[in-house]
């Protein structure tokens, strides 16, 4: 992947991520319905994320994490080192917000959070979506697409690295434990590997127009209704708000993708290449910390929902903390990797890792 290639995608990134933490906010209940236009395309982030995830698994899959130790590990540090604090933060907010404002967090909203301890436990098996079930870890409403992606690193690693019965094991169990939900968006996400695959297979000068053409397709299907215009069956064994968008809207980024590796991208001034960087890193955080604060600040912050006060000092405080946070928490999965590959090692009687022989030698 080339460095511009890399820095367009993380402003993608950020871009999906901002997306869906306007899509929150823009709800009556937070912000008075500020922003509403852009409530419906948080989902369409959602999906995009997918898309993004797949192109990148692939690529590191075939260049930095190229035996099931490495991908495991990574995939493990990047995962649990903002999911564990991100239910710690969720289960605080959560137990103050509710003794403030109860009507922000009744199950009209979404979820029940009858039984919170379950709910968190089984999040954090990342069984929550699993066949009809539909869990969240307290009021933490964005953590519904983990479910899907966890099962997606599973069965990639499942088909990239293992062969012959414990390959056909290994993918058995993986699909019965996620269950038929979860698989219904699995295509979504295996258009992202089908990008990084097929990048190199577009003649470099057709990558503008296919930018153009993606575009105009977007630009065209939002304006005569976009998801709109399909068929939202409903069913506890299919994924929130389904529909064949879901395809459509996959395939329209994933070709983008393509199109993105195959023209002459201009790099940024390298204050901006940084700016972008560090944002891009507070991606996930963003993701997901930002609606336990979207709820705790609008039950504290005073005044109406649509009042202007309130909706200034909601917007600030909850995107401000997220990123502050995220900034903080995300750096962490470097030494979350090292703690677990020592961890690992230990466990099946190898040999310390090298960069722990040289931190005890030193």
């Amino acid at each position: 992947m080339t460095t511009a290639l890399s820095l367009y995608l993380d402003a993608l990134r950020f871009g999906a991520a901002l997306t869906v933490f306007v899509s929150h906010y823009s709800t009556g209940r937070i912000s008075g319905g500020l922003f509403w236009q852009l409530e419906y395309y948080g989902r369409a982030a959602v999906l995009m994320f997918f898309v993004l995830s797949g192109f990148v698994i692939a690529w590191v899959s075939e260049t930095r994490e190229r035996t099931l130790e490495e991908y495991g590990l990574s995939r493990f540090a990047r995962l649990y080192s903002v999911i564990i604090p991100a239910f710690v933060l969720t289960a605080a907010l959560d137990s103050i917000g509710k003794a403030i404002d109860p009507g922000l967090y009744g199950p009209e909203w979404g979820h029940s959070t009858d039984h919170p301890v379950i709910d968190f436990a089984l999040s954090a098996m990342f069984l929550g979506e699993s066949w009809t079930a539909r869990v969240l870890p307290g009021f933490n409403v964005p953590y519904w697409s983990l479910n899907y992606e966890a099962w997606y690193y599973v069965l990639f690693a499942a088909a990239i690295f293992l062969r012959g019965g414990p390959r056909i094991a290994a993918v058995i169990v993986a699909t019965l434990l996620a269950g038929p939900k979860i698989l219904f968006l699995l295509p979504v996400w295996l258009m992202g590997v089908a990008a990084w695959r097929w990048r190199a297979e577009l003649p470099h000068q057709l990558g503008g127009s296919l930018l153009v053409a993606c575009l105009a397709g977007f630009i065209a299907l939002e304006a005569f209704g976009g998801e709109r215009l399909f068929l939202h069956p409903t069913s506890g064994w299919l994924p929130p708000d389904f529909s064949a968008y879901d395809f459509v809207l996959g395939a329209l980024v994933a070709l983008f993708i393509i199109g993105l590796a195959n023209v002459q991208l201009p790099m940024p001034r390298a204050r901006f290449e940084r700016l972008v960087r560090r944002l891009a890193g507070t991606s996930f955080g963003l993701y997901l910390l930002h609606y336990p604060l979207l709820n705790f600040f609008g039950a504290v912050v005073p005044g109406p929902p649509d009042g202007t006060l309130h909706r200034v000092l909601v917007f600030g405080l909850a995107l401000g903390g997220a990123l502050g946070l995220a900034s903080l928490i995300e750096p962490r999965k470097r030494a979350l990797k090292a703690q677990l590959r020592t961890a690992l090692h230990l466990l099946l009687g190898k040999p310390p890792p090298p960069a722990v022989v040289r931190q005890r030698l030193s």
